[in-house]
Formats: C-alpha cells, sequence, structure tokens
C-alpha cells in the first residue's frame, strides 16, 4: 500500500485490515482514582488529577482496571461496569452497569443496571434510558427505544446510526451537494462502532497497544461540560482520554463548511490539530480553539495553553460543497492511523462509501 492509507481495496466493508495500520508504542497503565471502600459509586466523578496508577489486565474477553476498596472497572465489548467483583472477574456485589444494545442498521441505546450482582447476573429490575443515549450523541438527537428499529414508510424515512434518514439527506451524498448533518454525524458514528469492534477483535496481549479511536460528533456541547460529560458517562471514573488515545470533533460552521479537529493530550502538551480542506488561517479558528481549551481546562482541572497546528499536506477543496465529505474523509484518516499521510481517497470515493453505507 506503501503512503496510501486508503486504496480501492480498502471497502467500507472489509476494514478489519486497517488493524495492520496500528503500530502503536506501549503505554503506561491506565491512571484511576483512590476512594475508600464506603464511598458511594454514585458520587465518583471524573478525577481531576491521578493519585495512583494502576495498569490494566487484559483479558480475552475484557479490560479490567483495579481501584482502591475492592472497586473494580470492567470494560468488555458491549458494556462498562464499575463496581465489585470476584476472583473469577465476574460482577459480584454492588455495582452499575452501562450496556450497550446495538441492532441491524447501527442504533445504539444504552441500558444502565444498578444496584446487587451476582456472579455476572443483576438481582434487581434494570434501569432503562428513555433517549437511549450513546457515547457520542447529544441529548436532544437520541433515538428511543420505542423508534430503534421503526420505519416510516409513508414519509420514506428510516433511522440509520441512530438518524432518522429521509430523501433530502440521500440526496445529499451525490455529487454537487452538501452532505447533510445526519449523515455525517451517522458515518462518525459508524466509524465509532467500527473501532470498537476492531478493538475487541484484537487479542488480549496486542490490545494494550491498540490506540483506541473517540470521534465526537457536529452537535456535541462543547459549550456544556455538563452535557459534554454525559456523553462520556460510561468513563466517568477514569479520564476517557486515557481510553482513548485518538481524540477527535466534527466541526460544523455553517450547513457549508465543515472541518475536522483533532486533540492530543500527554503531561506537557495539549494540541489542537486543524484538519480543514479550505484552510484559513488562525483566526478563523480561534473561537473553535477557546472552547476546546476550556473543556479540557475543566476536564484536566488544571490550566492549559493549547498548541495549534494547521495541517499541511491534506487534500484540499476546490469547491465550497465538498468540505462536509473532506471531514469524513478526515474523520477516517485519523481512525485509520494515517494522520500523518497522504490519503488517497477522493470525495468521489468517499460519496460512495457514504451510498453503500446508508443505502443498504
Amino acid at each position: 500500500m506503501g503512503n496510501n492509507c486508503v486504496s480501492e481495496s480498502d471497502s467500507l466493508i472489509n476494514e478489519d485490515t486497517q488493524a495492520k495500520f496500528n503500530k502503536i508504542e506501549s503505554r503506561p497503565g491506565i491512571y484511576a482514582v483512590e476512594h475508600s471502600s464506603n464511598t458511594c459509586i454514585e458520587s465518583i466523578s471524573i478525577m481531576s488529577s491521578p493519585d495512583c496508577a494502576y495498569p490494566i489486565t487484559f483479558k480475552e474477553n475484557m479490560d479490567v482496571i483495579a481501584f482502591k476498596g475492592h472497586k473494580f472497572a470492567i470494560l468488555e465489548r458491549h458494556s462498562v461496569y464499575y463496581g465489585e467483583m470476584n476472583q473469577k472477574y465476574q460482577k459480584n456485589g454492588k455495582g452499575k452497569l452501562y450496556l450497550q444494545d446495538v441492532d441491524k442498521n447501527g442504533n445504539q441505546k444504552l441500558v444502565i443496571k444498578k444496584g446487587i450482582f451476582k456472579n455476572n447476573k443483576y438481582l434487581e429490575s434494570g434501569q432503562i434510558s428513555p433517549k437511549g443515549e450513546c457515547l457520542d450523541e447529544t441529548l436532544d438527537s437520541k433515538i428511543t427505544e420505542s423508534l430503534d428499529s421503526q420505519n416510516s414508510p409513508m414519509q420514506n424515512e428510516f433511522y440509520k446510526y441512530n438518524k432518522l434518514i429521509n430523501e433530502k439527506d440521500l440526496n445529499s451524498i451525490r455529487d454537487t451537494n452538501q452532505l447533510r448533518s445526519n449523515i455525517v454525524n451517522g458515518y462518525i458514528q459508524y466509524l465509532q462502532q467500527l473501532d470498537e469492534k476492531l478493538y475487541w477483535d484484537t487479542p488480549p496481549h496486542k490490545r494494550e497497544k491498540f490506540e483506541r479511536t473517540i470521534i465526537f460528533q457536529s452537535n456535541c456541547p462543547l459549550d456544556s461540560y455538563d452535557e459534554f460529560t454525559q456523553l462520556i458517562q460510561q468513563f466517568r471514573f477514569v479520564k476517557f482520554w486515557l481510553i482513548y488515545k485518538k481524540i477527535g470533533f466534527v466541526i460544523e460552521h455553517n450547513p457549508n463548511r465543515w472541518y475536522f479537529v483533532e486533540v492530543q493530550i500527554t503531561e506537557d502538551e495539549f494540541k489542537i490539530n486543524i484538519y480543514d480542506s479550505i484552510k484559513c488561517s488562525k483566526a478563523f479558528y480561534q473561537k473553535i480553539t477557546l472552547k476546546l481549551t476550556r473543556l479540557f481546562q475543566k476536564l484536566l482541572s488544571h490550566n492549559l495553553e493549547a498548541k495549534v497546528i494547521i495541517k499541511d499536506n491534506i487534500p484540499q477543496s476546490y469547491n465550497m460543497y465538498d468540505s462536509a465529505v473532506y471531514t469524513c474523509i478526515f474523520a477516517r484518516m485519523l481512525r485509520c492511523n494515517c494522520r500523518n499521510k497522504v490519503l488517497n481517497m477522493s470525495p468521489s470515493q468517499m460519496r460512495s462509501d457514504l451510498e453503500r453505507l446508508f443505502l443498504n
């Protein structure tokens, strides 16, 4: 493949081959919060600064993080559990389970169970979120449980990746049209689900070197800390950027102007990398830079000085109607771990992939 990260053989369906791109350096263990054994599990928030570092135990079908006071985090393919467990790594005792369900159309909902568990079995009735909460969905755009597989043939509408897709959305995929937000954000959710699948299909001894990806959709509430933390509520016990090492944000400046942002966090640096098919000066990105800086200052509980980098050597658009298409390409580029290489994918190829994804 050389320097081409996405070729004609990199089909929409067979992206499992992209796992080969994950040539990633080993990293230290996840930082977790220390809590006493009598701490109420509901009172624990995203930690401000790590007290101790605990390595993740990578097992066949789960990752386990140990906390002080016999509390554990058990991360599995479709669930995250916080609470007590037994020596067999089974949920056992008091805890809270976030169970994600995905239907054949990629629609997600989150079932929350809180109470007593015994040998992985829940002993009390569960609590179902009425809004079908997803990892990267905003509060006002979630599909409800009653609508997760419901079509509206009279209006030719259907749900795909938690988006109500209509004829206008599908028409936007065609050439010379700007993609509508439901198509862009639906594709982002598809990439998220694909990355999760690749991670859990990776053998335990290789998962530590797998840089997981999280991409927030264009309707992500960057101005509201409380609403933003609802998007990552499954990871409120640990810093989500220690679970997901590649962090992206889809930015809709206006319906005809889109671009992509990557955030990189280390102990010493806070970088905001701008991927824009219509490159502008740093002043144009000042608003999003300020929003992200304020958000992560609150998440990290200390001041940050953002280093803004407008990326070179990326495809540029010669029209205004392809900026959303290129944003999808840049998001795919991040997930494929190809961010510093030329992405050999044209807007027409991206539109073809989107058409197959949303029409099949």
